[in-house]
């Protein structure tokens, strides 16, 4: 069976490569493509699984991507010093003046859809193999992966990320705090940091174009102590289609493999668009790329009747989503005066009823160390250290850096016997 091959090259490139592949029985170019645009439509529309274009053209990691998505696998024509930045993209790298076609005839036969180790046997001079699947291939760091999302509205997910990740730093880590928050991204401003440029946009871009290293990133890091560093949010939300999925992996990957703790404010899940021909990453994608990649899901929500509403909406919508990890639920600004004369007790025999968690880690309100904190453009342990809100974040922050420590089904019994003890606690006071 013939693979049909796209090509988007121009000039003696093209004419020699297809006149090539007109001889051979195994390979039919089924599309001389005017442009970029023109290749992923050919691809979407499933004309052919090998992709021929020039670095020339604005190649990055998402149209790559894009091309994965679609069943294709990319061959690009770079300089030889380009090589591993379009690799690290899930190309397969060509350098000028090599013969593309053994590339070809490579991912016909089927090279791309197996992991790639370091040295491919087979693969000519000259070419640098894609990465699998359109995933750096570089290993992951030690850094643990707490993502925290929410319910909708302001139940304080910056607040608590922020507080967080200074407690894991204040506890020995070095901790990388990035504000992926698309749509209301605020951690510059809760730490009163001024940056010329988003950091999160810029290290994008940098991924798009396989450029993103150790020096790239750590440029973009703002310090905000010498264990803390932040990767600040988008300006507005309407550049969230800047922020593609794939390159966002890249940017964990990197920013894993020079710290102890990631913490990310993921993006609240929204409707999606109505289906249609949209080549772009939908709206939830950067959501799910952080659910699917996170070590610990910390989902946050408000000790209110409509927040606790909102809190047990989002638990079910996250029940529906495959393969996350186990969730801690923790419910800010915990008061009398909105739960109740019993508000820890109400809280969670509401979550425990309705959404079946067993033991929600509540924070007290305390509205003095909140302001206090934002005015000073400080973090709750210096605002506040002895705060009860301050301490049960730190309490929060212990508990996973013990549980980090130890082998994940240990963690989880442990985990499983203390909601358990909870529970049964609970149930005698409410007796």
């Amino acid at each position: 069976m013939s693979t049909g091959v796209l090509l988007a090259l121009s000039g003696a490139a093209e004419s020699d490569l297809l006149s090539r592949i007109e001889a051979r029985p195994d390979l039919t170019v089924v599309r001389r493509c005017a442009d970029l645009t023109e290749l992923v439509a050919a691809a979407v529309a499933g004309l052919g699984t090998v992709a021929v274009l020039d670095a020339d053209d604005p190649v990055d990691r998402r149209l790559v991507a894009r091309l994965h998505a679609a069943g294709a696998s990319a061959v690009v024509l770079c300089e030889e010093g380009e090589q591993d930045a379009y690799a690290d993209m899930g190309a397969m790298a060509v350098a000028r003046g090599t013969d593309p076609l053994p590339a070809v005839e490579a991912l016909a036969a089927g090279l791309a859809s197996r992991p790639v180790p370091d040295t491919v046997p087979d693969v000519p001079d000259g070419l640098a193999p894609q990465a699998h699947d359109g995933v750096p291939s570089p290993a992951r760091g030690p850094a643990r992966l707490v993502v925290l999302t929410g319910a909708a509205g302001a139940p304080g997910r910056t607040t608590l990320a922020v507080a967080l990740a200074d407690e894991l730093a204040a506890a020995g880590g070095q901790v990388v705090l990035i504000d992926a928050d698309l749509w209301g991204g605020s951690v510059a401003q809760t730490l009163g940091l001024v940056a010329d440029t988003a950091g999160l946009s810029a290290a994008i871009r940098a991924a798009d174009k396989g450029v993103l290293d150790d020096a790239a990133l750590s440029r973009l890091l703002v310090p905000v102590s010498d264990r803390l560093r932040v990767l600040t949010g988008l300006a507005r939300a309407s550049r969230w289609r800047e922020v593609g999925p794939e390159s966002l992996e890249a940017v964990l990957t990197r920013a894993r493999a020079g710290a102890d703790w990631l913490v990310v404010e993921a993006p609240v899940l929204v409707p999606e668009d109505e289906p249609g021909f949209d080549l772009g990453p939908c709206r939830n994608a950067v959501a799910h790329t952080l659910l699917a990649e996170a070590d610990e899901l910390v989902v946050v929500g408000a000790a209110e009747p409509i927040g606790l509403e909102r809190l047990v909406q989002t638990l079910l919508d996250l029940d529906d989503v495959p393969g996350l990890p186990a969730r801690r639920t923790v419910v800010n600004r915990l008061r009398l005066s909105a739960a109740g004369p019993h508000p820890d007790l109400s809280v969670a025999e509401a979550l425990h009823r309705f959404a079946g968690v067993g033991e929600p880690v509540l924070i007290p309100d305390d509205r003095a160390l909140a302001d206090r904190a934002l005015l000073t453009a400080s973090t709750w342990r210096s605002a506040g250290p002895m705060s009860p809100a301050r301490l049960a974040v730190r309490d929060l922050a212990r508990r996973l850096t013990d549980e980090a420590g130890e082998p994940a089904a240990d963690a989880g019994r442990r985990r499983a016997r203390r909601e358990a003890r909870g529970l049964r606690r609970r149930r005698r006071t409410a007796d």
